[in-house]
């Protein structure tokens, strides 16, 4: 190899026409390309040919190329986006309308674990099991007698394979005075040994839609309390006058 390639200085053969570590086009001399293209036959070699024929020296070449700087620092920069955006999805932390999803899904589908995982932070079940000696599967099993109960009386006016939608008509946010209200509240209430601390918190009024095998309503009104704790959203209660089944009455105070 006699002649390296213009764009990121890799060595290339003689004929070659594009370069097999960039994929750059070289000019060639008009004798060089005329007897390359009498060796290749009327198809002739395309880039992708070329590409495809990269070897272990190419490779190397590569490595080797003044421009795999600018490479090296594309890549870097797409795994930075990738990390912003999976930090940004921990730190929301998902949405309110999603735990309320969350929590009445979990009445639905009678699922005691994904409702004691949407009304009870993850520090206060750690907290009662370490400090209160209390056993998180006795919890768990509270829990899905709870959903169950609650299931088994909606079902008596709509029937079974049930789904509640919402709507929010309402809402009142917290300020931070509110929050470091609740806070100084926690701390009273556990003696500062439970580490929460809360982020966001909202007042919603909702309208609900409850639709079974035998029956549907909508037009439902209900009030609902939502808050942000340590990253996550937590359910802390829900009121509904026409369906008491739908109540609930968050663990931390």
């Amino acid at each position: 190899m006699s002649k390296f390639c213009t764009k990121c200085g890799a060595s290339m053969d003689d004929n070659a026409v594009f370069c097999t570590a960039c994929g750059a086009k070289n000019d060639v001399p008009a004798a060089s390309a005329n007897a390359n293209q009498s060796n290749s036959g009327s198809s002739g070699e395309t880039p992708l040919d070329q590409l495809k024929g990269k070897t272990s020296e190419a490779i190397s070449n590569f490595k080797n190329s003044p421009q795999k700087n600018t490479y090296i620092g594309i890549a870097v920069v797409a795994v930075a986006v990738v990390v912003l955006i999976i930090l940004l999805v921990t730190l929301l932390g998902g949405s309110y309308k999603g735990a309320l999803g969350d929590y009445f899904d979990s009445i639905c589908e009678k699922d005691g674990e994904a409702y004691l995982e949407i009304t009870t932070p993850d520090k206060l079940l750690d907290y009662l099991e370490d400090e209160k000696d209390q056993d998180i599967d006795d919890m768990e099993d509270a829990a899905k007698e709870n959903v169950k109960s609650k299931y088994s009386d909606l079902k008596d006016d709509f029937g079974s394979d049930m789904k509640i939608s919402f709507k929010v008509t309402d809402k009142e946010k917290a300020d931070k005075d509110d929050l470091d209200d609740l806070n100084d509240m926690i701390d009273e209430l556990y003696d500062g040994d439970l580490k929460l601390k809360f982020k966001a918190a909202y007042e919603l009024e909702l309208e609900l839609k409850i639709k079974g095998d035998d029956d549907k309503e909508d037009g439902i009104e209900a009030t609902a309390y939502v808050c942000k704790i340590n990253g996550d959203w937590i359910v802390l209660s829900v009121s509904c006058d026409d369906y008491r089944a739908l109540n609930t009455y968050g663990s931390l105070f």
